[in-house]
């Protein structure tokens, strides 16, 4: 509290005098021996009376000294904002009739040893004005003569003051904010130093703590088998969803979105023919063409996504959405959409024939000749077999098949979704699925019934850490009309316009290690094989190699370079074959 006594009154009516005089520059009552800031009282008219018990007013009146004990009176702080500060927040607050400009006020130091008061702002920005600390030291009767009043001197302003802030209530505007908006009970729970500013973007619907349950990282997103590949994150992942707990978050009431993506460019050097210039395809390797090369550059990678969760019945339901730019014209096209509430996920995303854990980490948009990369429309279903150890997944999916035959024969037809299922085993080490399809192919002859034929196939992944930094990673395929999961034909003309499925028979093997936090590198071989029926052409695809080993560096936080040789073989039914070689240099951007 601030009190008065007989040495603090005769400096306090000299302010008195001065202020008085200030306003009447012709009144011979005006001291020209003492200077003073100008604007050096603020009045109080327009602030509420504040709810704390504990507040105390002192009025000081030219006709009514009051006695101050010596004590020193805590600094407080007035935050020259149109943000005031509620009185529970527990910050002591002086107001004013008409506030400073933040950016034309600056708190002046103030020394414990200096009988201080209000102290006049400078020219710049973000403070605040204080109340110094009130120490009452013995002061000189010489030092400051009591002046005579005039009956006409109005009283001086009443100074409000209140509980000063303890050392962790050290609350700001954007802390007042909030208080503004929480019980007292979220005020308690919720931690607002871990808070990025950036992600105030919803503040009147923040009502959580970052680790609450909808914040937890992707990882925890395992239930249903996609993106569950946290653990074996090893070099750089570009399948995998981008982590939800961290970055551009939006905030509003039970639910948070993360906006996620990156940039990519590319820069292409072909020293061989192929005909797949943003990609190594190897099937686009044309056989007994003339020697050329061909540089390309494009950024047709790039990515947006937007992770939506908020929590309904007693599960986080999540919604994911992500598209690229690798279309005709480079248009914007959607590789994912789904949503997703515990055990059930329903919407477009990877097909449950494949693991994304297993996908090697190359530069190379196609990746090896074996990888399932298919997404697809899917309804899927995980249960736990052996806690979640291991898992078995359920999922009805699109179909699309690719028929080798003369269109003018007949029609491909789809007479039944594709029936997927696997099992994983899943540790902090290793990860094995085995996956199966059953599918029913359907050809349609023109002025006939639907003709169907059985097909499926396995598809077994492996992941393995074989170190902290080092990862090796697997895959065998095989099956019988499931080349269309490779763009490659699934039924192909045999003689007289009547077809076969075709069966196919793929394996890929391949490491990545991290030499250092900014230094990783990768390392993949694959191989695919297929069986060629007696109407197919000469230059039909019976074998497609690939091979790709990189060098990966992040020079700054979100930012990663690398540089990547490929090399791919193409070998077609006449058993002709030709190769290609690569170099791929791209840069990433992030997003946060």
């Amino acid at each position: 509290m601030i009190r008065i006594n007989r040495f603090t009154l005769p400096f306090l009516l000299a302010f008195a005098t001065t202020w008085c005089s200030a306003q009447n520059p012709d009144s011979s009552s005006q001291s020209t021996s003492h200077t003073f800031p100008k604007n050096l009282f603020l009045t109080t008219g327009t602030i509420p009376e504040p709810k704390n018990s504990e507040t105390a007013t002192t009025a000081v009146t030219h006709d009514a000294p009051a006695v101050v004990d010596p004590a020193v009176a805590p600094a407080v702080r007035l935050f020259e904002s149109s943000l005031l500060l509620p009185p529970e927040t527990g910050t002591a607050s002086v107001g004013a009739d008409s506030y400073l400009s933040s950016s034309d006020a600056k708190t002046e130091s103030l020394t414990e040893k200096t009988f201080s008061v209000f102290h006049e702002t400078n020219d710049e920005a973000d403070a605040g004005l204080e109340i110094g600390h009130l120490q009452s030291p013995t002061l000189p009767t010489s030092t400051l003569p009591l002046p005579t009043l005039a009956t006409s001197t109005p009283p001086l302003p009443t100074l409000t003051t209140s509980t000063p802030p303890t050392s962790t209530e050290q609350a700001g505007p954007v802390q007042a904010l909030f208080n503004d908006h929480l019980s007292e009970a979220e005020e308690s729970s919720t931690d607002f130093s871990n808070l990025d500013l950036v992600n105030f973007q919803n503040v009147d619907g923040f009502n959580m703590p970052l680790d609450a349950p909808i914040m937890a990282s992707s990882a925890a997103y395992g239930t249903s088998g996609v993106n569950s590949v946290a653990q074996f994150n090893v070099g750089v992942d570009l399948y995998a969803a981008p982590n939800f707990k961290n970055g551009l978050l939006i905030y509003g009431k039970n639910v948070a979105m993360k906006i996620g993506g990156y940039v990519k460019a590319d820069f292409i050097y072909d020293f061989d023919p192929i005909d797949s210039t943003d990609s190594f395809d190897t099937t686009q390797i044309p056989v007994d063409a003339l020697p050329r090369t061909n540089s390309r550059f494009h950024a047709r990678q790039s990515r947006l996504s937007f992770d939506t969760r908020w929590k309904g019945g007693g599960d986080i339901v999540k919604i994911y959405v992500e598209g690229d730019f690798f279309s005709t014209n480079d248009t914007f096209r959607l590789r994912q959409a789904y949503g997703e509430s515990g055990r059930l996920l329903v919407g477009k995303t990877w097909t449950a024939f494949t693991d994304v854990a297993a996908a090697p980490a190359t530069l190379d948009f196609e990746g090896s000749v074996s990888s399932v990369n298919r997404r697809q429309a899917q309804a899927r279903y995980t249960f736990p077999i052996c806690d979640d150890l291991v898992t078995g997944t359920l999922s009805l999916e699109d179909t699309r098949f690719i028929i080798s035959l003369d269109p003018s024969l007949g029609t491909p037809r789809s007479p039944s979704p594709d029936f997927v299922g696997h099992i994983r085993l899943a540790t902090d080490l290793i990860q094995l699925q085995a996956a199966a399809l059953y599918r029913e192919v359907g050809f349609q002859p023109v002025g006939q019934s639907t003709v169907t034929r059985s097909a499926g196939g396995m598809n077994f992944t492996g992941v393995l850490m074989l170190t902290g930094r080092t990862k090796a990673y697997s895959q065998v395929l095989f099956g019988r009309g499931i080349g269309s999961y490779r763009s490659l034909p699934d039924a192909a003309e045999v003689t007289g316009g009547e077809a076969a499925l075709l069966p196919m028979f793929g394996w890929m093997f391949g490491l990545t290690h991290e030499w250092t936090d900014l230094l990783s590198s990768n390392f993949t071989y694959a191989a695919n094989d297929i069986d060629n029926t007696s109407g197919q052409d000469a230059d039909a695809i019976k074998q497609t190699t690939y091979m790709a080993i990189n060098l990966l560096a992040k020079p700054q936080d979100r930012i990663t370079v690398g540089i990547e040789y490929l090399y791919g073989t193409r070998t077609d039914k006449d058993l002709q074959s030709a190769g290609a070689h690569r170099v791929q240099c791209a840069m990433i951007f992030d997003l946060p």
